[in-house]
């Protein structure tokens, strides 16, 4: 049996996470932390159990696959944060993958061309095309609006989106005839994306790791208007 990374792979990006790892023998291992919380952590307990389920510790993790977004804010935060320290304790190879790339790899539903829709706020949404073209995916996202979004159905198989999908958005698919799917991005569709990634050579630096996010966090916002001269 060939070897294979000790492997961890972080995917985080909405309210539901989970982890996993695997080691050298392709044995794996899945949890599911929640993402988002502040007040206590329980990704790193779910890390440290993991790896003592396969008998590795985290220093010795090799590769990091991680879902970089869009999603939500403090959970891809958190990915990115412990894909950077894994790396500096360990010297670990890092692959950052789109979560619209999860998603899609995770419904098992064909090569595409799909559509995915995430960060929704209002008629507002981050849409992402996605096609696999000779074993690899392939992504294009860009902002956009529910009243762009007919021109984007022609010749699609899917689209895939979460609960908070514009109801204009929802019609206008159901009128074209598209299957509408749930997206649910995992940490094990991640890992294979990860390892093929990895194989391919293709990695990014632990300084250039950032997450995905369409537009500006609220928590953000809300935070420069209050520093706004004008703000009372």
């Amino acid at each position: 049996m060939s070897s294979k990374p000790i492997t961890l792979s972080l995917e985080l990006s909405g309210r539901y996470g989970s982890i996993a790892l695997m080691n050298r023998d392709g044995e794996t291992i899945t949890s599911h932390p929640i993402g988002g919380k502040r007040e206590e952590d329980d990704v790193f307990p779910s890390i440290e159990k993991g790896a003592t389920s396969l008998c590795i510790t985290p220093g010795e993790i090799e590769l990091v696959a991680v879902s970089i977004g869009p999603g939500g804010f403090t959970g891809l935060r958190t990915s990115v944060a412990i894909a950077k320290m894994v790396a500096l304790a360990s010297n670990a190879t890092i692959i950052s993958v789109e979560t619209a790339i999860v998603t899609v790899q995770q419904a098992n539903r064909g090569d595409g061309p799909f559509l995915v829709i995430s960060c929704v706020k209002g008629n507002q949404f981050w849409l992402s095309t996605i096609v696999q073209k000779d074993g690899n995916w392939n992504c294009v996202s860009n902002n956009t609006s529910t009243e762009a979004l007919a021109s984007e159905l022609n010749a699609v198989t899917g689209v895939f989106a979460d609960e908070f999908i514009p109801v204009e958005a929802r019609m206008l698919i159901e009128q074209h005839a598209v299957p509408i799917y749930q997206s649910a991005p995992d940490a094990m569709s991640l890992l294979k994306i990860g390892l093929d990634l990895y194989q391919a050579g293709n990695s990014v630096d632990p300084s250039e790791l950032l997450p995905l996010y369409p537009r500006e966090p609220e928590a953000v916002r809300v935070w420069k208007a209050r520093k706004s001269p004008n703000h009372t």
